[in-house]
């Protein structure tokens, strides 16, 4: 990545809560997405995919790589760094201890779970957070005649985030086909959205909120555009009120 980040930027994508941790694993293991580790400082690397986490264990489980001599060399390493990106994120951890293991009757390496991770996305994908005085909303029917609505927390062109006191009954990867995007003057949008994540967090009082992100699905590119507009006024808006 050429871009420069803050440490502010840092800190703030940094996930130390060990539950969140392992969701992202997890995560990670059931979109089978290639990993980089990065070991010697650099000097040499070799793509994975996670196989397993054990919470009871404090394992998680990978794939070993291609070279004999490689694997040699990585067992050897006092410590690595796991990379990759997912939707535009750039996901990072590191761990030390990693070994050889057996994993249903399969060769493995295995390293501890990692207590901090890197969730960094890239300026590309920008999400606008929205005000929250007069919430935009999605609409969410899931077979039923009956609507939920959720409010927005973030959009951008590629999806969106909500975040709510009301606990979240969504499962990771599953497609909701019938939404719509409330975004009050600036019009409606029908769309297709997969979740990518849903979250447990604490809000400032203590009180627990959840957080779902979710990716559009198929979205038109006049959608698109329209949402680009919408994120245009709002930033707009934004800045006006802060000039006063």
């Amino acid at each position: 990545m050429n871009e420069t980040y803050s440490e502010k930027d840092i800190e703030r994508c940094t996930l130390t809560n060990p539950h969140e941790i392992v969701f992202q694993l997890k995560s990670l293991i059931k979109r089978g997405d290639r990993v980089s580790v990065i070991f010697q400082e650099g000097r040499q690397s070799f793509l994975t995919i996670l196989m397993d986490v054990s919470p009871r264990e404090g394992l998680f489980y990978f794939d070993i790589g291609g070279s004999k001599e490689v694997n040699q060399a990585f067992l050897h390493a006092e410590s690595c760094t796991f990379t990759t990106f997912v939707e535009g994120i750039r996901i990072q951890f590191s761990a030390k201890g990693c070994r050889e293991a057996t994993l249903r009757g399969e060769a493995a390496f295995a390293a501890p779970i990692p207590q901090a991770m890197l969730r960094l996305q890239r300026r590309e994908t920008f999400r606008l957070q929205l005000p929250s005085a007069k919430p935009f909303t999605c609409r969410v029917r899931r077979g039923t005649p009956k609507e939920e609505l959720l409010p927005l927390h973030d959009i951008s062109v590629g999806g969106i985030g909500v975040l709510t006191a009301s606990p979240l009954n969504y499962a990771q990867m599953e497609t909701l086909d019938n939404c719509w995007l409330d975004l009050h003057e600036n019009g409606m949008i029908r769309c297709a959205l997969e979740i990518r994540y849903v979250m447990a967090t604490e809000g400032r009082t203590g009180k627990p909120l959840w957080h779902m992100g979710c990716r559009f699905v198929g979205l038109p590119p006049m959608d698109e555009m329209q949402i680009q507009r919408f994120m245009a006024r709002i930033e707009a808006e934004r800045r006006a009120l802060a000039s006063g």
